[in-house]
Formats: structure tokens, sequence, C-alpha cells
């Protein structure tokens, strides 16, 4: 599918092949999605340049995604999509500059570009020129970049909220992990924690996180490619400021970005170690009752012994006294860790 942006009037998408050139000449923005065989050989036999297939752009590498040919500059940026979904996806954008015209080439239908849209309609007279109209589109794929940190910033905190939370005992009295009980105790009832879901959880936060640095990094490197370019060319002086904030804007949310990446990584780390002291009171627990009874099971071995002369089974109260001794042995290691507060 192509559109065409001309100045001043609404969008038009093209129907039949042979309006191409009439609507190439007038248009300053050609809005290409997924351009069948067809499509693409009239809008190459339209603007008289190469534009690049699906497969081209794919095998593009990162180091020869921005280069310039024969006046004519090719740029692929990065940009994030399904962002509100479970499965975010990062597509690749090739942005052409040919003359007084802009060609965006994409295989994906990001946001950004039906926000850039509607703002468009709204008013036509804004956008005149193809560097108006590739400002415009940076800008709101800026804007969907920073209203996802913002969301992942939320996430984040709701996470935090969920691992950090103080338990509670019977009573609904807020008990902190990190205080023990006392002499007289709290019957403390645990809280289950689904770390498993935490853990998937910060894994697609991290996901995000790690896919809009991509887009923010492509595109810091397209603008800074597109500056230099286009230095020596006339170039306003609102262009020139335009594109100071956008660079300055990138710069800012790839900071942010790095400190939300910052900040899942203490968070997974806080859940692995949660879980950590999870297994470690299981494990304590378990050697706590194993030590509480060995020495029963050392008693009983004794007096299971069938030798001939041990002089305790010839005792009226034998039996008795190994069964006092046995439980005597269990209770006071239990109330000496009980003191100690090992338990």
């Amino acid at each position: 599918m192509i559109t065409f942006y001309s100045p001043g009037v609404p969008a038009v998408t093209l129907s039949e092949p042979a309006h191409c050139a009439e609507l190439t000449r007038a248009a300053i923005w050609i809005d290409v999605l997924e351009p069948t065989a067809d499509e693409e050989q009239v809008l190459e036999a339209a603007l008289g340049i190469d534009v690049p297939t699906r497969e081209e752009i794919q095998e593009i590498e990162l180091s020869s995604r921005l280069y310039e040919e024969n006046g004519v500059l090719f740029m692929t940026g990065t940009v994030l999509t399904h962002a509100d979904t479970s499965t975010p996806q990062s597509s690749t954008v090739t942005f052409v500059l040919a003359r007084d015209k802009l060609v965006t080439l994409r295989y994906a239908d990001p946001v950004p570009f039906h926000v850039f849209a509607k703002k468009r309609e709204a008013n036509l007279q804004r956008y005149q020129t193809n560097t108006q109209f590739l400002g415009g589109i940076v800008d709101a794929i800026i804007e969907r970049i920073a209203d996802i940190l913002e969301a992942v910033g939320a996430k984040l905190d709701g996470i935090s909220v969920k691992v950090f939370a103080p338990e509670q005992c019977e009573n609904g009295e807020v008990i902190h992990r990190s205080l023990r009980r006392s002499a007289h105790g709290y019957a403390r009832k645990k809280r289950q924690r689904d770390y498993v879901e935490i853990l998937r959880r910060i894994g697609g936060v991290s996901d995000l996180v790690s896919r809009a640095r991509e887009s923010l990094v492509s595109f810091t490197r397209l603008v800074a490619f597109y500056h230099e370019a286009r230095k020596e060319n006339a170039v306003t002086r609102e262009s020139l400021a335009h594109l100071k904030t956008i660079t300055g804007d990138l710069a800012s949310l790839s900071d942010h970005a790095t400190f939300l990446g910052t900040k899942v990584s203490f968070l997974l780390d806080a859940t692995l170690g949660m879980i950590n002291n999870e297994q470690n009171a299981i494990i304590k627990i378990l050697s706590v009752a194993a030590l509480v009874f060995l020495p029963p099971t050392m008693v009983a071995g004794i007096y299971g012994m069938n030798f001939e002369h041990m002089p305790e089974l010839k005792w009226v109260h034998g039996y008795p006294i190994a069964v006092v001794l046995m439980v005597l042995s269990a209770v006071v290691p239990y109330l000496f860790f009980k003191r100690r507060g090992w338990l």
C-alpha cells in the first residue's frame, strides 16, 4: 500500500498504478507499507531511484544502514512495535530522502505513523517540506518511546512493591522481613509468593527496555547522519534547532532507558535473593529437625543393641527412663534453638 501526502491536502492512497507518476510529483511524503512487486516497480519508475526490497533491508548490516547514493540518503532505523502486547517486536523502517521528497519504506505498522498522520491531518498547512515530515515522524517515534518507558517505570514500581512488600501477622499487624520473631513470638503467617510470575514479568519488561534502547540508538545514529550529510546544504535555522531538540530528547531517553535497565537488573537480583532466602529457610528447618531427632535416634540405637551384658536391660524402670531420655534429648535442643532465634 502506498499513501501520498501533499502539502495542504489530505492523504491519498494509491488505487490505480497509472496515477502513481502524477501523485508522486505532487507528494512530499510517500509512505510505502508492505509493497508488492508491482508497486515497487511503479514507484521506482516514478521516482527514478532504486527502492530497497524487504530482503535487501534485512540483509543490511548495522554499520551499513546509513549511506548516500547519487545524492539520495538511505537511512534505516529500528522501531518498536507491539509494545502493548506480551510479545514486543522490533521492525526496520527505511527513510529515503530524494531531492524534495521523503519516502518511508516499512513492513510493519507502528503506532507513531498513525499518530503523526492524524496530527498532520489536523493541521494540513504545517508540513511543507521533506525535512519537516521527517522531523514530525521522528518526533512521533520519540514520543511513543517516551510513553513506553513511562509505562515500563510504572510496571517496575509494581514489581518492586510485590517483591519487597511487608508480611502480615494473623492479627493483621505488619512485620517486615528483616525482623525476627521475638521471645514471645508472633504466630506469623507466611504469605506465598509466585516468584515464577514475577520473574516472567521482569523478563518481559527487560525485553521491552532493551528493544526501546535499540530503537533509541538507531535513531540517534540516523539523526546524526542526516545532520552531517545535510550540513553543507542550505538548512534553515528552524530545522537545525529542531534537530538539536531531537538529539537532546534521544539522549535523555537513552539515559532513562539505561536507568530502567539498571532497575530491572536490581529487581532480578532481588527476586533471586528472595528465592534463595526461602530455600535457605527450608534447608535451615530441615537441618534443625535432623539435629533435634539425632540424639533420640542415638539413644534408641544404644538401647536397641542386643548385647548380653547391658545392665539397663534388667532395670524395672529402664524403658520409661529411656523414653524420657529420648524426649529430653529432642526437646532441649529445640528449646535452645528457639531461644537463640534460629527457628
